[in-house]
């Protein structure tokens, strides 16, 4: 299944709304992958197991602890554009990946566009009285929901962390 959609950061038709810089987007996108268990429900702890960095771009080697499974992935981080989160095939889930990449179509209007690509597991069947065409559209759903509440969370952060203001100049 392939599946991609758009979650707009900052809106000019919605004024009351703070927006974020792209800076804070990209912070909020670094917290998800260091802090995963903030963001994903049902995750109850996340361990980095190695991580590089190479040039822009920082890769983790994680593994996601869902209680009654566990998930191996790995992130590679491209400094303020996108994360791409690669996670292996395993009994649970088939091989997938998501990208989630920072777009700003004007200056100032941000956007996350989320790409899924996921394989179905090799070992699970279909799901009694639903088609696949039903369960693929849950699927979608639920990965929108999780994704707004990714934003919320982002948004979140960047409120709670202190405005960085530059320091008046004091020339003696």
């Amino acid at each position: 299944m392939k599946f991609e959609h758009l979650v707009q950061i900052n809106d000019p038709a919605l004024p009351g709304v703070d927006w974020l810089t792209r800076q804070q987007l990209w912070l909020g996108l670094v917290a998800r992958a260091w802090k995963p268990t903030r963001f994903v429900l049902g995750l109850e702890d996340a361990q980095i197991t190695e991580s590089r960095q190479q040039g822009n771009v920082t890769t983790l080697y994680r593994v996601l602890d869902y209680g009654p499974f566990k998930i191996e992935d790995t992130i590679e981080l491209h400094e303020e554009d996108r994360t791409e989160t690669q996670i292996a095939a395993n009994e649970f889930c088939g091989d997938s990946t998501l990208t989630i990449s920072i777009e700003e179509p004007k200056q100032g209007e941000l956007w996350l566009r989320f790409h899924y690509q996921v394989s179905d597991a090799p070992n699970t069947g279909d799901v009694p009285g639903a088609s696949s065409k039903e369960v693929e559209e849950v699927r979608k759903q639920a990965y929108r929901a999780a994704d707004i509440d990714t934003v919320r969370m982002i948004r979140e952060l960047a409120m709670a962390m202190p405005q960085q203001t530059p320091e008046p100049r004091k020339d003696h």
